[in-house]
């Protein structure tokens, strides 16, 4: 058994040996097909590697030539966008000289009149000599611009010059502050104003129904303004029909702007006083005012006690149809140098549908309606008859909001003595008619939000939109 064994594997061992030569032999000679096969792989990936490159290089140009029109759109919207913050910027600047602009108001007028007057007596005094000179000519009564700005709800200013005739004047230049926590609504007003004294004084010669105050107006208010200090409140805010009640009180020099020897200063140490208060009740309309000062004729002369006493009555209803009818009545007594002094007037306006307006006014003032010849010499007479009145009529048309009309026809009396050398000495009324043909013109460029305060809209006719039209402002004057 051991035999066999022995013999089995002698036999294995003898096969095995070639094969595991054979299988050396092989090892130890060079394979060419094996090398051939690696060559061509190695050629084939670097073949791939190669088309990978390009197939890269293919997609990046692909790449850049799909990107580069986004890029010119990108650059495009940059532009664009540098622009529009170009654009934003100047839009802010804008919006804050809009926002400036839109606090600032500027109105104004243009009054060009035609005047025929048939003079029989110049001069007012008694006793004055008979100038008797007829005249006619063209020119500029009134080329008015005003300035108000409002930078907030506590403070305006303004500032108004005037274009009139040959000459350039300051009419208004003040400065007001309001204070918003109580309800009278406290304003304090400071510079060159209109004195607040009754009505006619503050109505605007652009909206006033005949081209000019009344005698009594003109010969006590010359002017219409002057320099100072108003405190403006409303005492009954709360107490119904009486919460419309204006009061005004006021501390002034007392010249006017148009005095010629005391041109802007007070040679006196008093200020002069003025008090106003006005109602509002709906058809009427109630004010009283209040004057007290001094004044002096040259800088050597004396002071003379000035004072003022004056009510006024506005009302306005439509009886008829055809349109809205007015009535102003105003009345003022007081002390001129010495002298007492009395004026006054009444005014009627009717309006014809929404076109036209007629007016009719008569006017009187007396400068002495005292008889006392021991102080003021001179007779009786020349006391009685020393007074002048005026009847005017007039008729508005409205061209447009814009343009208005106006012709007038007036009659000044003069009641005074003949000259003592007369043959015939006595007591007679010179008279002065005239007759005004004027075009008016307004301008306003102005938010609705801002409005000027210190010189409200006086209009008379305040419920006829076409007389004021709601988007103009009426400045004084």
């Amino acid at each position: 058994m051991n035999t066999v064994k022995a013999i089995i594997i002698s036999l294995a061992i003898a096969m095995a040996s070639p094969t595991a030569f054979a299988q050396r032999s092989r090892t130890a000679k060079p394979d060419t097909a094996a090398i051939n096969l690696q060559l061509r792989m190695e050629v084939l990936t670097s073949q791939v590697n190669i088309l990978s490159q390009e197939l890269s290089a293919a997609k990046d140009q692909i790449n850049q030539q799909e990107q580069a029109p986004i890029r010119a759109v990108e650059e495009k919207v940059s532009a664009a966008h540098d622009k529009l913050v170009g654009m934003d910027e100047r839009m802010l600047a804008a919006e804050g000289s809009i926002l400036g602009f839109s606090k600032l108001k500027v109105s104004g007028y243009i009054q060009n009149r035609f005047e025929y007057i048939k003079h029989v007596k110049i001069d007012t005094l008694p006793n004055a000599a008979d100038k008797g000179a007829d005249s006619s000519w063209f020119y500029v009564r009134r080329g008015r611009i005003k300035f108000v700005y409002t930078p907030g709800a506590t403070s305006q200013y303004c500032i108004y010059p005037d274009f009139s005739k040959n000459t350039v004047t300051l009419k208004e230049a003040w400065v007001k502050l309001s204070e918003p926590w109580t309800p009278m609504g406290f304003n304090l007003t400071v510079g060159q104003m209109n004195w607040p004294f009754g009505v006619e004084i503050e109505r605007s010669s652009s909206v006033r129904e005949l081209p000019e105050r009344s005698t009594a107006s003109g010969k006590l208010f010359k002017g219409e303004r002057d320099r100072g200090v108003k405190l403006s409140f409303a005492p009954l805010t709360k107490m119904g029909p009486l919460a419309s009640l204006v009061v005004d009180l006021g501390v002034y020099n007392g010249y006017g702007i148009d005095n010629s020897t005391f041109t802007w200063n007070d040679p006196t140490k008093p200020k002069d006083f003025i008090a106003r208060a006005k109602a509002d009740l709906g058809v009427v309309s109630l004010t009283a005012s209040y004057y007290d000062g001094n004044e002096k004729y040259s800088a050597t002369s004396g002071n003379y006690y000035k004072g003022r006493l004056g009510g006024s009555l506005e009302a306005y209803y439509q009886f008829l149809p055809i349109g809205g009818t007015a009535l102003l009545a105003e009345g003022v007594q007081g002390i001129q140098t010495g002298k007492k002094v009395l004026g006054g007037y009444v005014m009627l306006v009717q309006n014809l549908g929404d076109k036209i307006s007629l007016a009719f006014r008569a006017d009187t003032y007396d400068p002495n309606t005292s008889a006392d010849t021991t102080i003021f010499g001179g007779t009786s007479d020349d006391l009685k008859y020393d007074q002048t009145s005026n009847i005017g009529a007039g008729v508005n048309y409205w061209w447009d909001d814009a343009v208005r009309f106006t012709l007038s026809a007036d009659r000044t009396l003069y009641h005074t003595g003949m000259m003592i050398m007369d043959q015939h000495p006595k007591y007679q009324t010179y008279q002065d008619d005239k007759l005004t043909a004027q075009m008016q013109i307004k301008l306003a460029l102005l938010r609705k939000d801002c409005k000027d305060t210190a010189s409200p809209d006086k209009s008379m006719i305040r419920q006829q939109p076409y007389m004021t039209p709601a988007y103009l402002f009426e400045p004084g004057g």
